[in-house]
């Protein structure tokens, strides 16, 4: 009896071996043959005849300011006169001389230097006006070194009153400075790679006209901000039937050249495509092409990431020629319609 066991368990451990190695076996052929598929799928995918202004792109590259004792300045303005603010203290205002009952209504007055400077949030928009031609609007606000190169802190002065030239100054814990002095009440952009922790001042002041009962909106915090298009119909048909189940089937372009909801400055994060359609089919493929990188990305079978896309790159609004493939079909015909998801990151303006 036991010599029978002592067989019966030799037997069983020389099966599940030679199981073992049919397995191992067989998933190094299976990985060999995706290996292959994928290459000749490589070859098979066509150069989309579709254009990338690379020479555009410069535009949308962000442009630092680096913060000194001597920056320059336009309009005649003598930086002098404002880092007088600096030397103020709050016992030198009385909180009326230079603003107007109006604009007694702005919760950050009086904040005419930096002994008055109100307190303002990161990453949140603050709303004020100035109230009379020498009110100026003094913030502080505490940034801190970061070791993350892509940490760019945004400074942003907008909607300034029609008919009113207002100018943006900062100022970082040693007093050295930096400025945005645009013409009329165009948008004042400070884009800055911070180099000294500590208490930074910002500073809103007119250079010509006021509004005490419009506000401007005042912004410091992330230069790079995350943004997505949610999903996007593409408005393409892609139709399966027998005859091309296993192939590739011709390109269709879907053109985000010129979309205004996305910023121009908008680079993918990553990329998702859905599988709507009618019918019933499996192991679908989906490719994507970019012209900016010249390369086909694709999905893992059944999946809608996009693989491989490479990190911060990829400019969203261009055109994108998709393709598919799959491997079965369980109805006579079936019909893919995709819809699309990018997300992405973008300079705040």
């Amino acid at each position: 009896m036991r010599l029978e066991v002592f067989s019966m368990r030799n037997i069983l451990s020389k099966l599940l071996v030679f199981i073992c190695v049919i397995v191992l076996a067989t998933g190094s052929t299976l990985s060999v043959s995706a290996s292959e598929s994928k290459a000749l799928d490589s070859k098979q995918l066509p150069t989309p005849a579709v254009n990338f202004d690379k020479d555009a792109v410069a535009e949308f590259k962000l442009e630092l300011t680096q913060v000194s004792n001597n920056a320059p300045l336009s309009k005649g303005v003598d930086i002098e006169e404002i880092k007088k603010g600096l030397q103020s203290t709050s016992s030198s205002k009385d909180g009326t001389d230079n603003v107007s009952p109006q604009t007694l209504t702005d919760p950050y007055e009086p904040n005419d230097d930096s002994g008055t400077a109100a307190t303002i949030s990161y990453n949140q928009y603050t709303y004020a006006n100035i109230g009379t031609a020498i009110d100026q609007d003094w913030y502080k606000i505490n940034l801190t070194v970061s070791s993350d190169p892509d940490e760019i802190v945004a400074f942003l002065l907008k909607d300034i009153p029609a008919g009113c030239d207002y100018d943006l100054y900062i100022f970082d814990p040693n007093f050295n400075y930096a400025a945005s002095q645009n013409p009329g009440n165009a948008d004042e952009r400070i884009y800055i790679d911070v180099q000294t922790s500590g208490t930074w001042y910002v500073v809103v002041v007119p250079y010509s006209g006021y509004n005490d009962n419009a506000n401007y909106k005042l912004f410091v915090g992330d230069a790079w901000q995350n943004g997505t298009t949610g999903w996007m119909p593409t408005n393409l048909t892609f139709n399966f039937t027998s005859s091309n189940v296993g192939t590739i089937l011709p390109y269709q372009i879907f053109d985000l050249s010129y979309d205004a909801s996305i910023p121009d400055s908008a680079v993918v994060r990553y990329i998702q495509i859905d599988s709507t359609g009618t019918g019933n089919w499996g192991n679908q493929v989906k490719y994507l092409y970019s012209a900016q990188t010249d390369t086909w990305y694709e999905t893992f079978v059944g999946l809608d990431y996009v693989l491989d896309i490479p990190e911060d790159t990829l400019y969203v609004k261009q055109q994108w020629p998709i393709t598919t493939k799959i491997q079965y079909l369980y109805t006579p015909i079936a019909t893919w319609t995709p819809n699309i998801y990018f997300a992405y990151k973008y300079i705040i303006e």
